[in-house]
């Protein structure tokens, strides 16, 4: 600090001793370089305050935790207040900090979107141990982790699995229903998840509301390829899964499929062999281009 009032003094006793010397003309120019450099000077001071103004808002990622930042938050009354869980608002802000006997949880977001931006720290020493940001309960991003020193450990890649990324997502409900996902009030809820059972594919569970209280809809689509392939209705207070509820139709068709359908010369076919046949023997009949008698009936009969 020293170093630089020194030089402040030295540049103004040089203009000084400078202009002196010089006539009005240059004085008018030394006068001109002087406002130049104030202009410059008040330039730098204003970028150094929008830079803080943008570290506050990114406080989250600090690697000691310092409640003190928060102290001119008001109380959120929307919540009921415990002493393991604050929320507390600041405008459209809100903050949650939850407490347990290992870590505490700051959970930043905004009324505005469904983004969360959640730091976890250990509860003796402050230290930051997990960085995430979640859209609605879905992780998104980078997940980062640390030691108990704050040095970085692992990271996971939400995104890798899902060739239909989150944005993909938000754009295919703007397209394909006029719906906007990022507002809170249009969406209720999204996951994400591999499946294990029956579809071993990276899947989405959206859920939005609708105009009648406690009632979404819930749609369940495919990770890869961004299809929806199935949607449900369902009351928020007894919600039922899209993913089961998909299930239980597969399982239909498939015994329905692999029932009796019919018998063509003593020969019995399930509905799902039937179909084959009747490819099969049309790809046939269309490639010998055969009077169609015999044929007619067969595909007249069995459709009706």
């Amino acid at each position: 600090m020293k170093g630089k009032k020194k030089a402040k003094v030295f540049g103004m006793i040089s203009l000084k001793n400078m202009t002196s010397s010089f006539n009005i003309s240059e004085k008018m120019k030394l006068l001109l370089i002087l406002f130049l450099f104030l202009v410059c000077f008040h330039g730098n001071s204003q970028q150094k305050k929008e830079t803080t103004v943008f570290n506050e808002i990114k406080i989250d990622t600090m690697k000691i935790l310092d409640l003190n930042i928060y102290r001119d938050w008001e109380v959120d009354l929307t919540y009921m207040q415990i002493p393991e869980i604050k929320y507390l608002k600041k405008g459209n802000e809100r903050i949650s900090i939850i407490s347990t006997d290992r870590v505490i949880q700051v959970t930043r977001s905004n009324i505005n979107n469904p983004y969360k931006y959640i730091s976890v720290y250990d509860v003796k020493t402050k230290v930051i141990q997990v960085l995430g940001v979640r859209f609605k309960s879905m992780s998104i991003g980078t997940s980062t982790y640390y030691d108990d020193n704050g040095i970085k450990t692992k990271e996971i890649q939400n995104e890798k699995p899902y060739k239909f990324s989150l944005t993909d997502m938000i754009e295919k409900f703007k397209t394909e229903y006029s719906l906007d996902i990022e507002n809170p009030k249009v969406l209720y809820d999204i996951n994400r998840f591999i499946g294990k059972t029956e579809l071993k594919i990276p899947l989405y569970e959206v859920s939005i509301r609708e105009d009648f209280p406690y009632v979404c809809t819930s749609y369940l689509i495919d990770g890869n390829t961004g299809k929806t392939l199935y949607s449900i209705k369902m009351d928020e207070i007894e919600p039922k899964s899209v993913l089961h509820e998909y299930f239980k139709i597969l399982k239909k068709q498939e015994e329905e499929d692999n029932a009796y359908f019919n018998t063509y010369k003593g020969k019995d076919y399930t509905k799902a062999e039937w179909e084959i046949f009747k490819e099969q023997h049309y790809k046939e009949y269309e490639r010998k281009k055969e009077s169609k008698g015999f044929w007619h009936d067969l595909f007249k009969k069995h459709d009706e």
